[in-house]
């Protein structure tokens, strides 16, 4: 009875988090996660909100509704408070609004064509997903489940526990004609069309984190962007879509180059800044700069390269907007090379970081000019110097787990149906 019970059980979760992903692939229903509480006390810290995508013409005063800001920037959800302006031609509506903890409107007012509502929200739930997309638990649940998988496959011994025999005489009818292959039993066949679909689910799961991790370990395209002065000139290269999807435990590398073209010496300070969820976290990523005199590659420095910080958390290099951390100095007849390495903690997902994101900037001010670059800034030298230069956005997307415990569960509930099956008595 209690077997009976706990398969049906399976079978409804495991349906329920399949259905689920369907529903969001087709409805354009997702999970957002909160890591403050900003929303609170109707959203608090830790809780996971259901959003739905809809225009933003339907959007209401007092709707709470989450907008994506960007690859490469966190969206915020918050509640509208009031809608400016709505251009029936273009769909765009113009709108404010505040988290209900914060006592004043976001910075700037938001025109999007398409907003996320937020259908309802359940608290606390967000540390379990979080821990469930550590890679490690992954793997770990991932090659449990497996073994089960396989377990219920392995063939069977006969029920006084040796293997069937046949002999040459059983082979042959009478006639000499062999006899047709027996028909497979309904147990057999029930452990593998059961089974089967709980190995595909599975392997679609692990592949979709493994290209969501992996890639950025692979990835090889490099990209340079540049910032103009009147006098002062930079340019940053490295692999922006690496740098945006870090992993737990991995690194990323880019460089800054840094010269001036100016008529008269003069010297030229170079700051760091950090800003973003990332840099909230102690130890939740850190920075290691060092430096080349000239525009070469690390090895082809010819006099060798300088430490200018090492494994320093980005919580210490964060930006107040009046001091930024300085690195070094030189002259406008000197050039320099930066190569800045950003490391993701190990322990990303127990930090309670999954899905955030950090931005690091590197300035240089003299010869009339300021400037600053972030790892994957537009190739713009018109474009506004404030805006942020963001490293990863980490994890997988709600769908991705969901489906993984989908597999899981279809295969827990495969081998214990094949199990059970093949104790039947014949």
């Amino acid at each position: 009875m209690i077997g009976d019970w706990l398969l049906n059980l399976l079978a409804v979760a495991g349906s329920v988090c399949i259905v689920l992903v369907i529903l969001g692939v087709v409805f354009n229903v997702s999970i957002m996660m909160f890591r403050t509480g900003s929303m609170s006390p109707t959203i608090t810290a830790g809780s996971i909100a259901l959003v739905r995508e809809i225009p933003a013409t339907e959007l209401d005063e007092g709707d709470v509704v989450t907008v994506d800001r960007g690859e490469e920037t966190l969206p915020v959800t918050h509640r509208v408070v009031r809608i400016l302006d709505s251009d029936s031609t273009s769909g765009v509506v113009t709108f404010e609004m505040r988290g209900d903890a914060n006592e004043s409107n976001d910075p700037k007012p938001y025109a999007e064509s398409t907003v996320s509502r937020v259908m309802f929200s359940v608290p606390g739930v967000a540390p379990v997903i979080q821990w469930f997309s550590n890679p490690y638990v992954l793997g770990g649940l991932t090659l449990g489940a497996t073994t089960l998988v396989l377990w219920a496959f392995w063939p069977r011994r006969g029920d006084d526990g040796s293997e069937p025999e046949s002999t040459d005489a059983e082979t042959e009818t009478k006639d000499g004609a062999h006899p047709a292959p027996p028909a497979p039993s309904p147990r057999t066949t029930a452990r593998h069309s059961i089974a089967g679909p709980a190995v595909i689910l599975l392997a679609a799961s692990l592949t979709a984190q493994a290209s969501d991790t992996s890639g950025a370990d692979t990835s090889t395209a490099t990209e340079t962007r540049t910032a103009h002065g009147d006098h002062l000139r930079m340019a940053a290269s490295g692999d922006a879509d690496q740098m945006r999807n870090l992993s737990p435990g991995h690194s990323a590398t880019w460089t800054v180059d840094v010269w001036a073209e100016a008529p008269e010496p003069g010297d030229i300070s170079l700051d760091i800044g950090a800003d973003g969820t990332l840099a909230d976290v102690h130890d939740a990523m850190t920075v290691t700069i060092t430096m080349c005199s000239q525009r070469a590659a690390e090895a082809d420095c010819d006099n060798g390269v300088t430490t200018l910080i090492a494994d320093t958390s980005l919580s210490e290099l964060r930006d107040d907007g009046t001091q930024r951390r300085e690195l070094a100095t030189m002259t406008t007849e000197e050039e320099r090379r930066l190569f800045v390495t950003a490391t993701l903690s190990e322990s990303a997902a127990d930090l309670g970081v999954v899905g955030d994101s950090g931005t690091v900037r590197i300035t240089a001010t003299g010869a009339g000019d300021e400037l600053s670059l972030g790892p994957d800034d537009p190739d713009d030298p018109d474009r506004d110097q404030d805006d942020d230069g963001t490293l990863p956005r980490t994890g997988i997307e709600g769908w991705q787990w969901l489906l993984l415990a989908g597999g899981l569960l279809v295969a827990v509930g495969a081998t214990l149906v094949s199990r059970r099956r093949d104790e039947v008595p014949r």
